[in-house]
């Protein structure tokens, strides 16, 4: 069960830092890139 909560704890960590890098790496592109774009669309696009 311990395994399984470690599992669950790292992809939750993974998937944080992630989005917190984004942002950086986005600001630090010349353009904005395609991917950012649409998982901004998508995230908003809900309401």
């Amino acid at each position: 069960m311990a395994k399984v909560w470690t599992g669950i704890v790292v992809v939750a960590a993974v998937v944080a830092s992630f989005l917190l890098v984004a942002p950086v790496i986005e600001s630090g592109t010349s353009g904005s890139t395609q991917l950012f774009q649409a998982v901004g669309t998508a995230d908003g696009g809900a309401d």
